[in-house]
């Protein structure tokens, strides 16, 4: 189970539900991959979500690989799946030759031009498959509505093809924006407002952190 809170000045009233359900797939990652994209207006806590999933995935024992979307890098191809990926581009050297030189072409590390986004794709796969062998794996993408185009395209190919690997990939995406992980067809809960009491009891232990 998710704990209730983030920390203690700030605890995560009223989403019991919500924590339950990330629990609950951090719980089968053993057994299978899920993608679930979470909505909600700005401000509504699906940023405290995600940060909750992250700690409880650490404490488990699961790698966690992180990236965000970010308005000034939109007209940056690859931008985020560059941060993502970064930590662990050591173990490319476990790709084929032909899937190394995919990667290092988005990421500018040639100077080849790109290849087309499927094989770009089944490379960040194919990595992202290995090194869930070492320990169940969480992909966290932030903001994901800001992701430039061609990382949104990587990462809607993945999350439709985890079932058999043990990772667990969330995206948080803000209400009215459109996104291509929003479009792909996964699994997805929406955060809704607080009711006035869960509001008010938010409200008094706010004021008690700062007492």
């Amino acid at each position: 189970m998710l704990g209730t809170a983030d920390h203690e000045a700030a605890p995560l009233f009223g989403r019991r539900e919500e924590l339950d359900l990330l629990a609950s797939l951090l719980d089968d990652v053993g057994t299978r991959g899920h993608a679930l994209v979470v909505r909600g207006e700005p401000g509504i806590g699906k940023s405290r979500l995600l940060s909750a999933a992250e700690r409880t995935a650490r404490e488990r024992g699961m790698a966690v690989l992180t990236t965000a979307g970010v308005h000034s890098e939109a007209h940056l191809p690859f931008a985020g799946l560059h941060q993502l990926l970064r930590p662990v581009r050591g173990r490319a050297w476990e790709l084929s030759d032909a899937q190394r030189a995919a990667l290092d072409a988005a990421f500018g590390v040639t100077d080849d031009p790109a290849p087309e986004h499927f094989r770009i794709a089944m490379a960040a796969l194919d990595l992202l498959s290995d090194v869930a062998t070492d320990a169940p794996l969480l992909l966290v993408a932030e903001d994901a509505h800001w992701l430039e185009r061609a990382t949104s395209d990587v990462l809607a190919f993945v999350a439709r093809r985890i079932d058999s690997d043990p990772i667990v990939l969330l995206a948080a995406i803000r209400d009215g924006y459109p996104s291509v992980l929003g479009e792909a067809g996964l699994a997805e809960r929406t955060l809704a407002g607080l009711d006035d009491a869960t509001a008010a009891a938010l409200l008094d232990a706010s004021a008690r952190s700062f007492r």
